[in-house]
């Protein structure tokens, strides 16, 4: 999704009303651009923009009565349909509207073409006859560069070097050379409450590219699963190597870190990320464990676990049909099942402490680190959008999870599963566990970056001594005392 910005944060004005006012046209169009600015704020505060409906491109022949040199197979015509603009303006084509690609290709390049749409406000243009009624138009471009914020992109097409025959694609999902290109297509909706920009940090690993994509997926997850977030795409990338300060990183919601990366911070960004933290981000740092002493415990105790709840389950069904007493073997079984789980547990804390000491003098951990499972049960990571009791469980990829303010610690390879892309075989329901836990995750990081946010005041508003104060700027609940 693209970041598309809230309208300008300002207060209406309109038309003072009394008997005797003498209405004018410039009366008369402060009272109508009045209602104009409050239907357009409202649009751009609910809904994203895009197209509404219709607004297809097709292959078309040119008008006839154009010069030959212009009847070749640049043409399409765009359809009627309707679409809405960042600032919330309607674009409407009422008819088909035939269009010519101008633009060429040299030196055997791929250029790219964006077909847009733009609103065009009537009253702006230069019209040489008055008329009583304007009718809101719209421009049609054809851009080399990427669309901006106010474009409605309809199409694009890629073409090459020599003649070029636009074309319909034999498949639309992937459309080849001069053919056109629907799948970039914005379709209006209703604006997500929470945005979430992630930034993930750069350096020689060739894995980057893969947490990269598996974090592109999941966020392509949240269509679906949770579409009150949207993840801002592109994904940033921070260079580990520079030393950044917290402007480089203000911005984010979630910054991304594996554990070697942590091991190689320099200072002055170890010291950004304390401050980063303290204004509401979220450091998530994954720890690859795999052939450690740690996943082999974590792989005991999930098995120790899963035999716990087997024995419980089988022994409540013997109880159940035969209503006798549990035997003295089940007892012992079940004891020490017991033991022996609340001895791997101590031996699981102990590595992963061990872990965490690797990692407290580089990124800010003053707030003690809770497991996963010792969290409130109304904690966001664990209720938020979706409920979880426990971890999920696979056998041959452990994980363990643990929170403290705005760190996050996983222990484990739990990113690879967003994207289906973990060495393990995986069902489907393995994999939307997993990308419903990083929905939970995002949710966090979102929540906590905007409360925290709304409790700091922002610099620009700050009003010095040699500005005058707005009328409205004091209202307090001070009242004169009598004396």
């Amino acid at each position: 999704m693209n970041d598309f910005p809230y309208p300008e944060i300002r207060s209406f004005e309109r038309l003072q009303v009394s008997d005797g006012l003498m209405i004018n046209s410039e009366r008369w169009r402060l009272a109508h651009e009045y209602h104009q600015q409050r239907q357009n704020m409202q649009y751009q505060s609910l809904f994203l923009p895009g197209i509404i409906c219709g607004l297809g491109v097709a292959p078309s022949t040119a008008p006839a009565d154009l010069p030959a040199k212009f009847r070749d197979g640049r043409w399409v015509q765009i359809q009627p349909g309707i679409a809405i603009d960042l600032h919330g303006n309607f674009i409407v084509v009422p008819e088909p509207l035939d269009f010519r690609i101008s633009t060429e290709a040299y030196d055997r390049n791929i250029e790219i073409v964006y077909l847009v749409l733009s609103y065009v406000d009537p009253a702006k243009l230069k019209r040489s006859v008055s008329n009583e009624v304007l009718v809101e138009t719209f421009r049609v471009n054809e851009k080399t560069d990427l669309p901006i914020d106010t474009d409605i992109e309809i199409c694009r097409i890629a073409i090459a070097e020599g003649d070029l025959t636009i074309q319909k694609p034999l498949d639309v999902f992937a459309p080849s050379v001069s053919q056109l290109d629907l799948r970039y297509r914005l379709q209006a909706k209703l604006r997500p409450q929470n945005v979430i920009r992630i930034a993930c940090f750069s350096s020689e690993d060739k894995k980057e590219g893969l947490t990269k994509q598996n974090l592109k997926f999941l966020g392509k997850a949240l269509i679906s699963l949770a579409p009150s977030i949207c993840l801002i795409e592109p994904i940033a990338n921070l260079d580990i190597n520079a030393e950044l300060t917290l402007n480089d990183l203000h911005g984010y919601h979630l910054l991304y870190l594996t554990g070697e990366q942590v091991l190689t911070l320099n200072e002055p960004t170890q010291l950004a990320l304390r401050s980063y933290v303290a204004d509401g981000g979220v450091i998530l740092v994954e720890a690859a464990i795999r052939n450690t002493k740690l996943e082999n415990l974590l792989s005991i105790q999930q098995e120790l676990r899963s035999a716990s709840i087997m024995l419980n389950k089988n022994m409540s069904t013997q109880f159940n049909d035969r209503s006798n007493i549990m035997s003295d073997d089940q007892f012992s079984i079940r004891a020490e099942l017991k033991t022996e789980l609340d001895a791997i547990a101590i031996e699981v804390g102990s590595h992963t402490q061990d872990l965490l000491n690797s990692f407290r003098s580089r990124i800010p951990m003053e707030t003690a680190m809770l497991a996963f499972s010792d969290l409130d049960h109304e904690h966001p990571l664990r209720s938020q959008p979706f409920l979880f009791n426990r971890l999920p469980v696979f056998t041959e990829n452990p994980i363990q999870m643990l929170v403290g303010g705005g760190v996050i610690t996983v222990m484990g390879n739990l990113s690879t599963v967003w994207g289906g892309q973990s060495e393990q075989e995986l069902t489907r329901e393995d994999i939307r566990t997993c990308q419903e836990l990083g929905v939970n995750i995002l949710n966090y990081a979102a929540q906590r970056y905007v409360m925290a946010s709304a409790m700091q005041v922002n610099p620009k508003y700050v009003i010095t001594n040699t500005q005058p104060e707005p009328e409205q700027r004091r209202i307090t609940n001070m009242i004169d005392k009598p004396s």
